[in-house]
């Protein structure tokens, strides 16, 4: 199987969502935590590691649902083996620690509604994907910061802006955080961090949906900023490639 290009998820403030890879000089044996991504083929469910880009299962995983985001520390000896997912083994690794579900959340082909004062992000990342619809099962990750009181928590929506400017394949998202909740009396801000799984789903059946043949999507982000205030967008563009070639 021909690996995708994966875009980056950069690291905002130490979250340990990433690879801690343990190799053991001169074999293959190795021990990590990372996000994984569920999916199901051969008759098993299996994992898709995002950073190190293994493939994974163990008999733990066939009771989880394929098409979700999961955290969670796993380690793999070569005495394990391997299962064969098509025509790619899969490491049969041991699960360490009892998996997080990583939030999810699919976009919304509508303008965001207009709101005076909108809660404000601390920082957002730039989306980790992969540039098909399959491998990541057209999810993009975003990680992020917000201030909030205990008894309040954040939700994340993701919308399609209007935008009488753009070119045919120029698309304007806008990444809106909603704080939620009763606060405690007298609770203080507090930074926190967290990652959502956003569905691109609908984006991509809409825009193939308007012409035949391959291409690429230029996708634009903004979401509102608390330091410097305002409306941002982030530094780079970001293809989505839909369609098939002709």
């Amino acid at each position: 199987m021909k690996m995708k290009k994966i875009y980056p998820l950069m690291s905002l403030l130490g979250l340990t969502l990433f690879l801690s890879s343990c190799l053991e000089e001169g074999s293959r044996n190795y021990s990590e935590s990372s996000v994984v991504y569920l999916d199901s083929g051969s008759g098993k469910i299996y994992g898709k590691t995002l950073l190190s880009g293994r493939f994974i299962t163990s008999a733990q995983m066939q009771l989880m649902q394929p098409g979700t985001f999961k955290f969670f520390a796993y380690s793999w000896d070569e005495e394990y083996g391997t299962t064969m997912i098509g025509e790619i083994p899969a490491d049969n690794v041991n699960i360490n620690s009892d998996p997080v579900d990583v939030s999810h959340t699919t976009l919304i082909r509508a303008t965001p509604p207009e709101v005076e004062e909108p809660d404000m992000f601390l920082a957002l990342s730039e989306p980790f994907y992969a540039n098909d619809e399959y491998y990541f099962g057209d999810h993009w990750l975003f990680e992020y910061a917000y201030e909030a009181r205990k008894g309040e928590e954040a939700l994340i929506e993701v919308y399609e802006v209007e935008d009488p400017e753009s070119a045919a394949n120029e698309v304007l998202l806008e990444v809106r955080l909603i704080i939620v909740g009763e606060p405690e009396p007298g609770a203080s801000l507090t930074p926190r961090s967290d990652v959502i799984a956003v569905d691109m789903g609908p984006l991509r059946d809409h825009y193939e949906g308007l012409e035949e043949g391959k291409r690429d999507l230029k996708i634009q982000i903004q979401y509102y900023n608390k330091n410097p205030t305002g409306l941002m967008k982030l530094k780079n563009t970001y293809p989505l490639t839909i369609g098939n070639e002709a």
